[in-house]
């Protein structure tokens, strides 16, 4: 499962790569403030994630924190960038900036579980488009988060 999960992460960072080129879309500088509701959603998922994670982590409890990432990529993929999917192709940048700070996120939070794929990722998602950025997925710290909106998540799971 977790080769399935570490396979549908690389395939979310690729579709973001070649959007982003063949929109010519630079990757967020600031903050993402989103609008819509969908990006809204990933923002609270994503602090939800990083919660879960680092609880997982401070427990010593190594298989939650993969457990949490693969649910967290599995909701990335399917729903989020399903869902939006037009909104890239049409060039919309909030999408693009959701995502890109979503799977920046993750790289962080999943860094020293695989720290190879982890780094990898990073130098093309962060690196090579942003050379004053931290020139390692370690060196960027942990992220800093804030308690998720649970009505907002609760919605988006009925839904």
């Amino acid at each position: 499962m977790l080769f399935r999960s570490l396979l549908t992460l690389w395939n979310s960072a690729q579709f973001y790569l070649r959007n982003a080129r063949v929109n010519d879309i630079p990757p967020p500088t600031d903050a993402v403030t989103p609008t819509a509701d969908l990006d809204r959603w990933l923002v609270e998922r994503t602090h939800s994630f990083v919660a879960e994670a680092e609880d997982a982590y401070e427990n010593y409890v190594s298989a939650r924190v993969i457990k949490a990432a693969e649910s967290y990529v599995d909701d990335l993929s399917n729903w989020y960038i399903r869902l939006s999917r037009r909104r890239f192709w049409n060039g919309d940048a909030e999408p693009h900036a959701c995502l890109h700070a979503a799977l920046t996120t993750y790289l962080r939070v999943i860094g020293p579980v695989t720290p190879f794929l982890a780094e990898h990722l990073w130098q093309r998602l962060v690196v090579d488009a942003m050379p004053d950025a931290p020139a390692s997925v370690f060196l960027a710290g942990w992220p800093t988060t804030r308690a998720p909106d649970q009505a907002l998540l609760t919605e988006m799971d009925t839904a």
